[in-house]
């Protein structure tokens, strides 16, 4: 999973939802940017207090956001955080998962801090 460079996210859905209107766009842009992080880091203090009920709450909470910027590269670890941590399986592996989903979506917010200037 390389994070340098490609642009992590797809706002395609959300262009076709604004119908041109830029400024609609970066509205989206800096929401995700205000709500995700707070989500983020709860969903990781989940997972390394080994609360995966919890977990699996944030991570169900994250998955629309990560469904709507279309960020591909995390879309199936979003929903095997969420199953695991709601069916209490795969547990040695999910932190992992977790750590994998963090680095993306930081790297995502990064990327569109820069391209919308938030």
């Amino acid at each position: 999973m390389s994070t340098s460079g490609e642009r992590l996210y797809d706002l395609s859905l959300i262009d076709e939802m604004a119908m041109g209107d830029a400024d609609f766009i970066k509205e989206i842009a800096q929401t995700f940017v205000n709500t995700v992080p707070p989500v983020l880091q709860t969903m990781v203090e989940h997972s390394k207090n080994q609360d995966w009920k919890q977990m699996a709450n944030e991570a169900h909470n994250l998955k629309s956001n990560i469904d709507t910027m279309q960020i591909a590269s995390i879309r199936d670890d979003i929903r095997a955080v969420e199953l695991n941590g709601k069916q209490g399986i795969d547990l040695d592996i999910t932190p992992e998962i977790v750590f994998r989903i963090e680095i993306v979506l930081k790297k995502a917010i990064e990327q569109l801090k820069e391209e919308y200037n938030l």
